[in-house]
């Protein structure tokens, strides 16, 4: 990542389409490398934990607002948003609780 002083003008920003990413991040202007999509394939031990953050995402948006506002709380201090701490605290649990992801949520 690179710190610019603002983002350049839309023809050098169309420019550089596919080579260079511009944007801005908490009000910095940056420029970075552009995202490209790895060309090796996910190893087993990481396509079988997607289940895991499915289930963490689907239940945030099922997660009833009282709850939602009580994490935003926690989370403030901290870099995490509320949506982000509730999967954290969910997938952790479910390494101390391996089962919890066959009936924790019935969506």
């Amino acid at each position: 990542m690179a710190k610019l002083d603002a983002i350049p003008a839309e023809a050098i920003v169309s420019g550089f389409k596919g080579t260079i990413d511009f944007y801005v991040w908490r009000g910095i202007a940056c420029a970075r490398s552009w995202p490209r999509t790895p060309t090796m394939a996910r190893s087993p031990a990481v396509q079988a934990q997607w289940p895991i953050f499915a289930i963490a995402i689907t239940a945030w948006n099922h997660t009833p607002t009282y709850v939602r506002d009580r994490l935003t709380s926690q989370s403030s201090p901290t870099t995490l948003s509320a949506r982000d701490l509730a999967s954290k605290l969910y997938i952790n649990s479910t390494a101390i609780y391996p089962n919890l992801t066959d009936n924790a949520f019935s969506l």
